[in-house]
């Protein structure tokens, strides 16, 4: 199985994500997950200092009515009403319930004083909603009631089945707790209570005698312990209970619940992943405080705060991911662009350029790759399209004038016999050897370049085969300024020469003087091709220029002046040394032709023949 390289691209994002986004969501847990549970251990801490609160506050509120149920043994007041300084207090309540020194009107007046004794009682706080009085022992058995919100007890009947009076314990010497109850037996619409109540004793006995007079019964309105339970702030599901041993529930913040047995266990309330359970120690009174917080809403504020910073995390995130990906395939773009561009290359299209071209270490990467390419496509130019024009030149020379390559030697079989049957006759041997050595030299090593003087013989010996043609009425001449020795292209001044005759000399009956020279300029070497021929009217000459500067290639056929072998040499100097190299031409119509062959200066040297 072929293995699959990641891209650059596909690289450059997974170390982003590897080393930048997923370290950074890591990182990020952990810390809300280490600030929750700090969070946590800090609110079930203010939790449990707060129901402790609740618990001693609920001690105290208990002592408060204990110490007023014990006010039945300090009852000061006299049968009628007047406060006395009594150090006997204690057996005050005895009296007014036996109607000890009356006879007259006991009933009525024991009534009246207990209604007194009642609303002393009630006066003392003002959550006491009732107060009660139940007298049963050998002299007296009878109910007092007294509320100053309710003035007639309708229901005595279920009044001692809320206070739960038949089990009554008439020996127990602790303060009582009734669990809360609705208060109905005034009337339907009366609010929830719970009751604290004490046995009332005859202490006048010999010690350790002791007989049960009755008991004191105190209705508390259940607001108090809700004022209690109300100083701490809890969520909407939160709930707090006030229970005793036997599960009575004495309190709760769901007002159903009042009044109900409830299965707390030993233990309480079961705590889970969901929710809190704290309690307190049962109090000397038996009852306890167990408040149940649901985790969800007393995380639910710290949880917003997590939504938002996991909020501006995934936005962070998504911004970092997103610049990162648009960086790297910013980065990558280029280079897969010229990826692209050098399999065009491989190709052979060395015209491919890259076209966005920035300003840092990716645009210096993009304009070398256009300069190599350049370079290349130069260099291409130079060496094969040069050496292609090259072969072209010379098939082309050989197809336009002689074709079997055989002819070399038949000619100079003719030259041999030539000599031998007329000893003193020179001329068809001159002519037969120059050409020979023309085609010789056509034909011959297919050198790139060759020395000046050589390409100049030959130039001598196709203008004396011309002349012998044509009697002699072409005159060549050729100054080469001591630089015979610099190479050129091969077959650039033939073509030239042969133009400058039948294009220029030719129509003035082929007679007319060529002249060929050398120069340096400022860095270039001029090879200069005069001629004194009919020359060429200007919109001759500018289409002559405009098709050498153009990819065309010439047709002999198709066009008068632009040859083959003026498009041929124009176009190998150009791929050989450059654009701003090739020829020039000049004309003046009745005056004459000159063409520049224009090339760098400074020798290349090449082989001779």
């Amino acid at each position: 199985m072929k293995k699959r390289n990641l891209s650059l691209y596909q690289k450059f994002a997974l170390v982003i994500i590897c080393v930048g986004l997923i370290p950074m969501g890591f990182l990020s847990t952990m810390i809300m997950d280490r600030m929750l549970k700090e969070y946590g251990s800090s609110l079930e801490a203010n939790y449990e200092q707060a129901v402790s609160y609740v618990g001693l506050g609920l001690d105290s509120m208990l002592e408060s009515y204990n110490d007023v149920s014990k006010m039945p043994y300090y009852y000061n007041y006299s049968n009628e009403g007047i406060f006395r300084l009594n150090y006997m207090s204690y057996d005050n309540l005895r009296r007014i319930l036996y109607g000890d020194g009356r006879e007259d009107n006991l009933e009525e007046t024991r009534r009246q004083n207990m209604d007194v004794f009642l609303r002393n009682v009630q006066s003392v706080d003002s959550s006491i909603a009732a107060c009660h009085f139940i007298a049963d022992n050998q002299k007296v058995r009878e109910s007092f009631h007294y509320s100053s919100r309710n003035p007639f007890l309708k229901d005595e009947q279920l009044f001692r089945q809320r206070i739960q009076w038949e089990t009554l314990d008439r020996t127990s010497k602790k303060l009582l707790l009734i669990p809360s109850h609705k208060a109905d037996y005034y009337n339907q619409s009366a609010g929830t209570v719970f009751t604290v109540g004490r046995n009332y004793f005859d202490l006048t006995k010999a010690v350790g005698s002791t007989d049960y007079i009755g008991t004191l019964y105190i209705d508390v309105d259940l607001g108090r312990m809700a004022d209690l339970c109300g100083r701490v702030r809890m969520g909407e599901r939160d709930r707090i209970y006030v229970v005793d041993r036997q599960g009575n529930c004495f309190y709760s913040t769901l007002p159903e619940d009042a009044g109900q047995s409830l299965d707390v266990g030993d233990c309480g309330f079961k705590e889970s992943s969901s929710q809190w359970v704290i309690d307190t120690d049962y109090n000397s009174y038996g009852l306890k405080v167990i408040a149940v917080m649901q985790k969800s809403d007393a995380f639910r504020k710290i949880w917003s705060i997590q939504a938002v910073m996991y909020g501006v995390l995934a936005i962070s995130l998504a911004v970092l991911l997103a610049g990162s990906l648009w960086f790297s395939r910013r980065l990558t773009q280029p280079i897969r662009g010229m990826m692209e561009q050098m399999s065009q290359i491989e190709s052979g299209n060395f015209k491919v350029r890259l076209t966005d071209v920035s300003n840092d270490e990716i645009g210096v990467l993009s304009k070398r790759f256009n300069q190599m390419s350049q370079e290349l496509e130069t260099y291409i130019n130079k060496s094969y399209v040069a050496q292609l024009k090259q072969n072209e030149a010379e098939m082309t020379a050989l197809k336009s004038q002689i074709y079997p390559h055989f002819l070399y030697n038949t000619l100079e079989i003719i030259r041999m016999e030539a000599l031998e049957i007329e000893e003193g006759d020179r001329r068809v041997s001159r002519m037969i050897e120059a050409l020979s050595k023309q085609i010789h030299y056509m034909i011959g090593p297919m050198q790139d370049m060759v020395p000046l003087k050589t390409e100049a013989d030959m130039v001598e010996k196709y203008v004396y085969l011309l002349n012998c043609r044509i009697a002699g009425k072409v005159q060549l001449s050729v100054d080469l300024d001591g630089m015979s020795g610099r190479t050129v292209p091969k077959l650039i001044l033939q073509p030239i020469v042969e133009n400058a005759y039948v294009h220029g000399i030719k129509p003035m009956a082929g007679t007319g003087n060529i002249m060929i020279d050398v120069e340096k300029g400022q860095g270039v070497f001029i090879i200069s091709v005069l001629d004194n021929g009919v020359g060429m009217e200007e919109d001759t000459l500018k289409r002559l220029r405009r098709f050498l500067g153009s990819d065309e290639i010439g047709i002999k056929n198709e066009h008068n002046w632009q040859s083959i072998g003026l498009k041929n040499v124009h176009d190998r100097i150009r791929y050989l040394y450059g654009e701003e190299y090739g020829l020039e031409i000049t004309s003046t119509p009745g005056v004459g032709t000159m063409v520049r062959l224009v090339m760098p200066d400074g020798d290349t040297k090449g082989g001779a023949e």
